[in-house]
């Protein structure tokens, strides 16, 4: 699920189905049929479109269904708006077997257009046309959302993630179109519902799971900063910032980055992968991703990777081995090795961002702000994500209106952050409000003692 195979490739797309090539290219009276056929299809075509546009979804379905049955290429809506009408007439249907029925059709048009694929890209205009990966995951995501209360018997957990996965696959084997945010938030409920069912066994991919959905949202967050629109831009930003709030928050919730866990977890396979990089690289990401950067079996990543390959993951967890063990002199050394090590001035900025995390994560809040300043030098469109760090390590400090201010700055500079910078600045506010009201009742009770103590001296005074 890695973004830069999110978007669609013309040069990529592949179908796997064939398809009736008599449809590929033509026009839709081709498509449509002739004589009797041709003026019976665009009656419902008509009756179909209108219903649609009143939410008339029974009316809809009648039309729609002759058109899906004699026409399945006469355009791309009839899958779209069918998807849309399905899913609305499996909510409001209070009969089981109906809800069924309605609900096996769902599928059974992602399958239908995932088997016409090729023609129906054929004739849709560029923006519309889609990889399997794009049909997949909504399927993936219809199933997840209504198989439970539409088919409650047949409907499981593992199936629903096979879906999401093999939509994974597609989407890293082919590109695709971006993954719409509400989407991506029920993939990763999925997994932590699999990750519920087997703490163990499914945790590792999990992790996986929440990097990828994560390094998505965060990827879809920083085309909002590009895009030059500001409507367009807020929008991008509506739909990714809360889903990777969500995301986040599961994540918290499942605690399955548990160190112990993990260590238990990566240190055998470690040893038995120490000569694979592709999997050292792997689980040094995912163990920094999980507080897990200062660990022996991390160390331990670090050196056989750095041994095959040096590279900057492997640098710097050679670096934080040796700020472990006070050698900060050895460490600067690896820590500007993994900097040296990035191939262009935009990832050494990127790097030197994560040092800097580390660097305030083990509280060396001065050399923190060095590397802060060498990321903005590297790369100036980190600002945001630098003063964000300010922020915290302001309210590390205590310094909370300076936290505050660097919140402001952080959201001013870039807009995917608004959503986490005023998250930060509510915390803090409520914290104030909490030493606030701590102070006024620590006050009011240093006034009464005091009044106490003065009547006491009183008394005491009285009786001599």
């Amino acid at each position: 699920m890695k973004l830069k195979n999110l978007f669609f490739a013309i040069g990529l797309m592949a179908a796997s189905v064939p398809v009736m090539a008599q449809y590929e290219g033509t026009s839709w009276e081709d498509r449509i049929g002739t004589g009797q056929d041709s003026i019976y299809a665009r009656q419902n075509l008509s009756m179909f479109n209108m219903a649609i546009n009143q939410n008339n979804f029974e009316e809809a379905y009648e039309a729609w269904k002759p058109v899906m049955e004699k026409c399945p290429f006469a355009n791309l809506r009839i899958y779209t708006d069918g998807s849309y009408m399905l899913q609305s007439l499996i909510t409001k249907e209070a009969d089981a077997a109906k809800k069924k029925a309605y609900f096996d059709e769902l599928l059974n048009l992602y399958d239908l257009r995932l088997k016409n694929l090729s023609g129906l890209n054929s004739f849709a205009r560029a923006h519309l046309q889609a990889t399997e990966g794009d049909v997949v995951y909504p399927k993936a995501y219809c199933y997840a959302v209504y198989g439970p209360q539409a088919d409650p018997q047949g409907y499981t957990i593992d199936k629903a993630y096979d879906y999401f996965a093999k939509a994974n696959k597609l989407l890293e084997e082919q590109g695709g179109r971006e993954v719409k945010g509400y989407m991506l938030d029920i993939f990763f409920r999925i997994s932590f519902a699999k990750y519920q069912a087997d703490n163990n066994g499914f945790r590792e991919q999990f992790l996986q799971d929440y990097l990828d959905s994560k390094d998505i949202c965060e990827k879809m967050l920083q085309m909002a900063k590009e895009e030059p629109n500001p409507d367009k831009a807020q929008k991008i930003v509506a739909e990714y910032d809360q889903p990777l709030n969500n995301i986040e928050g599961i994540f918290a919730q499942s605690k399955a980055a548990d160190r112990d866990q993990i260590i238990a977890i990566f240190t055998p396979k470690v040893e038995a992968n120490k000569d694979n990089l592709a999997y050292l690289k792997s689980a040094l990401t995912l163990m920094a991703a999980n507080d897990c950067d200062d660990t022996p079996v991390y160390y331990k990543a670090a050196e056989y990777a750095y041994h095959i390959e040096p590279t900057f993951e492997s640098a710097i967890g050679t670096a934080q081995k040796y700020y472990k063990d006070g050698k900060t002199a050895e460490s600067v050394k690896y820590y500007n090795d993994a900097i040296e090590l990035c191939q262009s001035d935009t990832q050494k900025g990127n790097i030197a961002l994560r040092v800097a995390a580390a660097m305030r994560k083990g509280g060396d809040f001065k050399s923190a702000y060095d590397y802060l300043d060498r990321a903005m030098q590297y790369n100036p469109e980190l600002e945001g994500k630098c003063y964000m760090q300010r922020a915290n390590i302001a309210t590390k400090e205590k310094n909370y209106a300076q936290a505050k201010s660097y919140c402001d700055k952080a959201a001013a500079a870039d807009i995917t952050l608004a959503g986490q910078a005023q998250r930060l600045k509510s915390s803090i506010q409520t914290v104030e409000a909490h030493n606030a009201e701590y102070a006024r009742q620590k006050a009011e009770y240093d006034r009464q003692q005091a009044e106490l103590k003065a009547e006491e001296d009183f008394w005491k005074a009285g009786k001599k």
